[in-house]
Order: structure tokens, then sequence, then C-alpha cells
């Protein structure tokens, strides 16, 4: 994207998020995991003694983070070292997009199976099962704002790859088109039916057939930059997808922050909302050294007295 192209949401980032120094995760970065058409970097984290069969964790950092920075604040290594599960960062640059080094989701070459970052996430996934003993059945995503809309392509566009996703301060699959949709997107002044917005995950995959991933879709109550009003046409995309009725879900809270469960007819939870309260654009983080506490503070990580980390890993099933 050229610089003339930039939009107000993207001046809205560059001026609200800086860079702040932390203690470094130990990232390894792999160069040869195939063709690469979405021109990103791969880095991983394995624990020490890693378990046959052991689940994978995507997580895709933000605009103007890096893979580092994501492992460094969100609170994911800490739980792969505990629970024995490996993790893969991919990592996009400001040579594919200038202005905040953002996966460019809203272009329809990054939106499409076998194609650009999707194809490129795909081999990465590939290769860190050529390397290490890992499932074929138990492949998660997770991600926050642009990495957040990356984990809505991939459970889209791969929905036989992963078990479940759990994207963060997002919105919905294919509701950004151009750079020009990015600012109504953002804002949440799109709306579609649910049935048009879960027409576009199923463009995703046309023909796919398959049981669809389950997702967890977190928000910040105050985000001024994704709005809230994000959540909610989310839900009416991934409640669609799952057959289920985005009236009638369960509502209870996690750690005081609301939470809404949406069941299938077996009684199993396949789409699920937590609301952060007072939270802006970013992950939850929640410092310490209880069970349930991980995290640090940085750029797009914010002290909400819940780590989203661990509770994504809890809905996937790889934090126990």
């Amino acid at each position: 994207m050229k610089r003339s192209s930039i939009t107000p949401w993207m001046m809205f980032l560059l001026m609200a998020f800086g860079t702040m120094a932390h203690a470094h995760a130990p990232l390894v970065e792999a160069t040869d995991f195939g063709s690469n058409p979405g021109h990103l970097r791969m880095f991983y984290y394995v624990p020490p003694q890693l378990p046959a069969d052991a689940p994978l964790v995507v997580v895709a950092h933000g605009c103007l983070q890096t893979a580092q920075e994501m492992a460094d604040t969100s609170g994911w290594v800490e739980l792969a070292g505990k629970y024995h599960f490996a993790l893969l960062f991919p990592q996009t640059s400001k040579e594919n997009e200038p202005w905040a080094g953002c996966f460019r989701t809203w272009e329809p070459a990054h939106q499409a199976r076998g194609a650009g970052e999707p194809l490129s996430v795909r081999q990465m996934i590939d290769r860190m099962r050529a390397l290490f003993p890992l499932s074929t059945s138990h492949t998660y995503i997770t991600g926050v704002s642009s990495g957040g809309h990356l984990a809505n392509v991939m459970l889209a566009t791969y929905p036989d790859v992963f078990a479940a996703g759990a994207p963060e301060s997002s919105f919905p699959y294919k509701c950004a088109l151009s750079a020009a949709d990015l600012g109504p997107c953002a804002s949440g002044e799109r709306h579609e039916t649910a049935e048009q917005w879960g027409d576009l995950v199923r463009s995703g995959d046309p023909g796919y057939a398959g049981p669809w991933p389950r997702v967890q879709l977190w928000h910040g109550a105050e985000d001024p930059v994704i709005k809230p009003a994000n959540l909610q046409q989310e839900v009416l995309q991934w409640t669609n997808v799952h057959g289920v009725d985005a009236d009638h879900g369960q509502r209870d809270e996690l750690l005081s922050q609301p939470r809404v469960s949406y069941r299938d007819k077996q009684g199993e939870v396949v789409v699920q909302t937590i609301t952060v309260q007072g939270m802006k654009h970013g992950i939850a983080v929640d410092p310490g050294t209880g069970p349930e506490q991980c995290g640090t503070t940085g750029p797009y990580a914010i002290d909400a007295n819940i780590c989203a980390a661990y509770w994504i890993g809890r809905f996937f099933g790889v934090v126990k």
C-alpha cells in the first residue's frame, strides 16, 4: 500500500501506540517453510521435552507490533512452558504494509485459501509439524487487532486445519475488502444479516463441508480503535456458520467480565464472547504469579485483571 493511502484508522494507531522494551522470550526463526507468497517471517517457541502429539497455538501480533513483542507480553510463552504445547508466531512487516506493519487482511489477495498470507501461515504450520511431534487435530489460532483479523481469515480459509480460534479486538472476516473499508469496519458501521456474514466465511473455502472451528471472541468494552459494535457482527457471522441462534446465548460472567456462550444441538459451546469492561484496544493481561495470571503490560497488552491467553487456552483445551 502506498503512503498516500493512509486512513484515519491507521493514523490513530500510529499516534496511540509506541514501543516498549521487555525481557525477550526465546523465539526461534525458521526461514525454510515453503514458497511463502505472503512474504511473512516465521518464529516459534517450543518448550523443552515437548510431548508427542502436542497441540500447536498460532499467535498473531497486531499493527505496530512484532512477533517478539507479542511473545513477551501476551502470556502465551509462560503457558506453553507450563502446559507443554508449541507456539507459532507469524510476523509481517512495514515492507509488506508500510504504515503500521499490519497483516494485509483487507486485500482480496490475502483473504483466500491457497494464496498470500493465509498460505504462508499454512506452510508455517506444515513446517512445525515436520519439525516437532505435533498433533494434526489440535491446532489453534489467536491474535489481536490485525492479528485478530488474520485469525478470522485463517479460520475461514483453512477450517480443516484449526480446531478452534480466538480473534481479539477484531471485526468480521471480509468486512474490509480494501483500505478504504478499514475505517467504516473499525467504526462498526457495516451491518449485514447473519446469513450474509456467514456466506462470507463460507466463501473462504468454497465447498467445505466439514466441522467448523469453535470460536471465542474477545473485545474491550471501551475500544476506540475497533469499536465494540463489531463483536456482535462477529457473533452473527460465526453463529450462522455453526447453525446456532445468535439471539439465544447463555449469559454469565468470567472473573466479573460479561460472557455469552452459544451452544450447538449437542450442548457444546461453539461460539463465545468475553467483553472486558473498561478496556481499550488490545489484549487483556493479568501480571502476577497466581494460577490464572499471566502476561506483562506493554503496547496492546492491558492489565485488566484477567489474562486472555489463560482463558483462551482453557477454551482451546491446551490449558488444564
